[in-house]
């Protein structure tokens, strides 16, 4: 049954953006409790927010263990340089920070959520869209030209006949 589920590269994609996810989230916590201490950072003429200098520093974290166990354990079957599937990968990651800026900034100043909730809330929110952009773009396969099959976006193989 486990390997069954293992050969899904959802499953696989899951597990790796899962353990990312508890770097990141785990570097949020330090970094906005204990380093900055829930202050914000002041630069010349400018105020950083303690929720926003702990994102940068916590997703740089969770990007690179992301990018790491994603290239071997979920698409290590791209033909693409490694240097380009880090740059496709970070350019769909910083997209996506983007994308979870915008939620934790709705939870935190409109509903007033705790920040690290609203991180980790933001973080799962969009997971789907993740592997989607990461199967398609960062870990390109690409195709013979005699292959004209499909490409299954959530590599969800059929039913078994035989069972």
């Amino acid at each position: 049954m486990f390997l069954k589920i293992y050969h899904h590269k959802v499953f696989r994609y899951f597990i790796a953006a899962g353990v990312a996810t508890l770097v990141d989230i785990s570097m949020y916590f330090i970094m906005f409790n204990y380093v900055l201490k829930k202050q914000p950072v002041p630069m010349p003429g400018f105020e950083f927010q303690a929720p926003t200098v702990a994102l940068m520093v916590s997703y740089s974290c969770g990007l690179i263990t992301n990018f790491s166990i994603t290239k071997f354990f979920v698409f290590h079957e791209s033909t693409l340089r490694t240097r380009w599937q880090f740059l496709r990968f970070a350019s769909v990651a910083f997209f996506v920070l983007g994308l979870n800026y915008l939620a934790m900034t709705f939870l935190i100043r409109q509903l007033n959520w705790y920040p690290t909730i609203a991180r980790t809330c933001s973080a799962l929110s969009i997971g789907v869209l993740s592997f989607i952009m990461h199967k398609s773009f960062s870990f390109k396969v690409k195709k013979t030209d005699n292959s004209s099959e499909e490409i299954d976006l959530l590599d969800i193989p059929d039913e078994d006949p035989t069972i």
